[in-house]
């Protein structure tokens, strides 16, 4: 989400939809599928138009049908849930561990120049689509200030210098 942040790069797990059982657990809408993350142990919600995110520790996770994720915190109750809807899930990503070297967050792309394999400028990265594609799709300004759409599978991605902030892509032009 900011990879400016003092604690490093914040990941956006997902979105609280709503309360689940009596005692304070909530659903969440994760942001990419699959399991919810078992091994965090607290995780931070960011309420619409708080300056900065809560820290909520995590009791339990457990996987809905549905796809969406439970969250048990002794922290919650059913009020305290209902009032959490609509909150961004967040965690550092540092949680995760050390990512493969031919690997990036997605957050950490926000604001990164896009270049083709010899340096001619395709745009900087705005945004990042959720879509059912199984790779992530870029939202790019390009250098005329159009908004363009870059989808990018594994095969496209050539590199990405975090200290620079350059990703190098060999897409086909959209």
């Amino acid at each position: 989400m900011n990879a400016g942040s003092p604690g490093g790069t914040i990941l956006r797990l997902g979105v609280v939809m709503r309360p689940h059982g009596l005692r304070g657990a909530f659903t969440v809408k994760p942001s990419s599928p699959g399991p919810p993350p078992k091994f965090l142990d607290t995780i931070l919600l960011q309420f619409h138009g708080a300056a900065a995110p809560v820290e909520v520790p995590v009791q339990a996770w457990k996987s809905a049908t549905s796809g969406h994720w439970i969250v048990e915190s002794p922290a919650f109750t059913l009020e305290r849930a209902q009032a959490a809807r609509n909150a961004l899930v967040l965690a550092p990503a540092a949680a995760f561990g050390p990512l493969a070297d031919d690997e990036v967050w997605l957050e950490e792309l926000l604001g990164a120049a896009v270049v083709w394999p010899d340096g001619a400028p395709r745009g900087t990265v705005s945004g990042v689509l959720e879509t059912p594609a199984p790779y992530p799709v870029l939202i790019l300004s390009d250098p005329d200030g159009r908004e363009v759409f870059l989808p990018l599978p594994r095969e496209h991605f050539i590199s990405f210098d975090a200290a620079a902030r350059v990703l190098v892509v060999s897409t086909p032009d959209p």
